[in-house]
């Protein structure tokens, strides 16, 4: 815990992101800027591209900009830890945006709980009880244990279903492109027989759905995604996606925001959280912010949840 020597005002708070690749990071990082702007905090925002050593340097450049805290995310946790690690004995707080799970260096942390997120990918799909030949597509490895958790939550919903899996494929940098042409390769094989491509976010879900439309599946082939991308939203009022998994909105990274100055600034204490444990095998406090699952049954949530506007889910007609 870092001794409160600041007033709220005078805080600067710096913000390392892995990507704005999906939706989801660009109205995440903007709900950030917003909470800091209606506190008085100066925030410099940069963004790595997916660059674990780019993201390195910019941590170092927010040190050297004298942030008192620093919000980051990484696709490549071990290998910005040592970056975190400095920032802390420079007497950074550092806030992991999501779960540490004991590969990054961090002092702060919030997020999903990444198992049950991946059982939420799988759930409606496997609910229905399905049989047949199914495919999965994953994230990119080098995120670390958490893709790996997202991976077994995802067989674990489908374990009751009497299904081949004739595919599975790891994708760098979640890249849709990459997904669609996995899609494009078991359409080729198997066509009408796929029952089900289970990818693990919208980006790449997005990848799948364009295979199945050009191959006049879409619709026929089930597909799952997450991180409730406007697009994944209205594929699946189209009904060309199953479900979607809403992780945070506009909620998750304003209280996260929030708990983070709260922290810093002494008004909190670790005991008014859950703890998990940083790269350091220390515990530090953990704010659990649960998903939940989106289908066309209930996509108006993403309405109240201010994530999207009716216009921007239902288009101008409706």
């Amino acid at each position: 815990m870092i001794t409160p020597d600041k007033a709220r005002e005078d805080l600067k708070i710096g913000v390392s992101f892995k990507t704005l690749q999906e939706e989801r990071w660009v109205m995440e990082l903007g709900v950030i800027e917003d909470v800091c702007e209606e506190n008085g905090i100066e925030c410099i925002s940069q963004v790595s591209e997916n660059d674990a050593q780019k993201q390195v340097g910019q941590i170092e450049n927010l040190v050297e900009q004298g942030v008192d805290i620093i919000i980051v995310q990484s696709n490549e946790k071990e290998a910005v830890s040592g970056a975190l690690k400095a920032a802390h004995d420079a007497g950074v707080l550092i806030c992991y945006y999501e779960q540490p799970s004991g590969e990054v260096y961090c002092d702060f942390s919030g997020g999903n709980d990444e198992y049950e997120i991946g059982t939420l990918i799988t759930k409606t799909v496997g609910d229905m009880g399905i049989t047949g030949k199914v495919a999965y597509i994953y994230g990119d490895p080098a995120g670390g244990t958490g893709v790996y958790s997202f991976h077994d939550g995802m067989h674990d919903s489908m374990k009751d279903c009497d299904v081949e899996v004739v595919g599975e494929q790891w994708t760098t940098n979640w890249d849709p492109s990459m997904a669609m042409s996995y899609a494009e390769n078991w359409i080729s094989q198997y066509g009408e027989e796929l029952t089900a491509i289970l990818a693990m976010n919208d980006g790449m879900a997005g990848g799948v759905v364009q295979a199945l439309e050009n191959a006049g599946l879409a619709g026929k082939v089930l597909v799952t995604g997450q991180d409730c991308d406007l697009l994944a939203v209205q594929r699946i009022l189209a009904g060309t996606q199953v479900s979607t998994i809403l992780k945070s909105g506009k909620e998750y990274p304003r209280i996260f925001t929030e708990a983070c100055i709260a922290y810093r600034l002494g008004e909190t204490t670790a005991d008014e959280y859950s703890t998990t444990k940083n790269s350091e095998g220390e515990e530090i406090p953990f704010m659990v912010y649960s998903g939940k699952i989106i289908t066309k049954d209930n996509v108006d949530d993403v309405i109240e949840a201010g994530v999207y506007t009716h216009e921007e889910v239902y288009g101008e007609a409706e």
